[in-house]
């Protein structure tokens, strides 16, 4: 377990109030379990569906990596990580 910090960007950083968390943790799941804990069904709803699946518009990565070609939430995290949660911008 290592400590990670997370960035958040857009509607998720206005929700916490701060863009930077730090948090200690194994995997992806395991720091934003950690995080919901911390900032309440708000933050958990925008992050997650229905079915406790990250949501389509969310977009993740550790290290730079999209976490959809890494092992997803059961990417491992390690001491020193940076990731960074991305909400989907769109218009018209």
């Amino acid at each position: 377990m290592g400590k990670v910090k997370v960035t958040l960007y857009g509607a998720l950083a206005r929700i916490v109030g701060e863009s930077v968390a730090s948090v200690e943790a194994g995997t992806l799941r395991e720091a934003l379990d950690d995080l919901t804990r911390r900032y309440g069904d708000e933050f958990r709803s925008r992050i997650f569906d229905g079915d406790e699946r990250l949501r389509r518009f969310i977009n993740v990565y550790v290290n730079g990596k999209d976490i959809r070609f890494l092992e997803s939430l059961d990417t491992r995290l390690n001491d020193g990580d940076g990731v960074s949660i991305i909400p989907a911008v769109g218009g018209g």
